[in-house]
């Protein structure tokens, strides 16, 4: 694309489904830690909520990606070095990635789990893969495992951001998924 904008700013397109992401990344997390602490004759709803706040989240994500790819690409802020700033955004397009080949890996994982109904914001989804011990395993635990990697992931992206803001004087709201990058 060729719109222009300034040095430090991305397109709203971009901001939109940063803010969009974020917001439903927080609540699955919510979720995720609520679930291993509610009763198992409890818990309908919030797998309900689960899967389908991860497919929103896996959409939202490869939408996100896909502008990445097609937007605007964003000019590093007045003063960071355009390494400093590439290194910065692959690490967010991985981190984006990972959520999204996450819920995938979920979908999976929830499909070989044993006479699991699957319901997405209501609406019953049939399983696209037999039940089964060694897909239910597999999945899970690499849908786990992705998981860890995504919190590692965040936790190197914001802390490289947190030195360039110290370093080059980027200022923080950049870590925020509003205009600034």
């Amino acid at each position: 694309m060729t719109e222009q904008i300034s040095p430090g700013t991305q397109d709203a397109i971009a901001t939109w489904l940063g803010w969009l992401l974020a917001v439903s990344f927080l609540l699955l997390f919510w979720n995720i830690n609520l679930l291993p602490r509610t009763p198992l004759d409890q818990r309908e709803f919030l797998r309900v909520l689960h899967d389908s706040l991860g497919l929103l989240v896996v959409v939202l994500a490869a939408l996100r990606l896909i502008w990445f790819v097609k937007g605007p690409r964003p000019a590093p802020p007045t003063g960071l070095p355009e390494n400093s700033f590439a290194f910065n955004r692959a690490i967010l397009a991985t981190l984006v990635t990972t959520f999204a080949v996450a819920g995938l890996v979920g979908w999976f994982y929830a499909w070989g789990e044993y006479h699991r109904e699957i319901v997405l914001f209501g609406i019953k989804v049939p399983a696209l893969l037999p039940d089964g011990e060694a897909v239910r395993t597999s999945m899970g635990y690499l849908h786990s495992a992705l998981s860890f990697y995504y919190l590692m992931l965040f936790v190197v992206w914001i802390g490289l951001g947190l030195y360039q803001h110290f370093r080059y004087r980027t200022g923080l709201l950049r870590l925020l998924p509003g205009s600034r990058v």
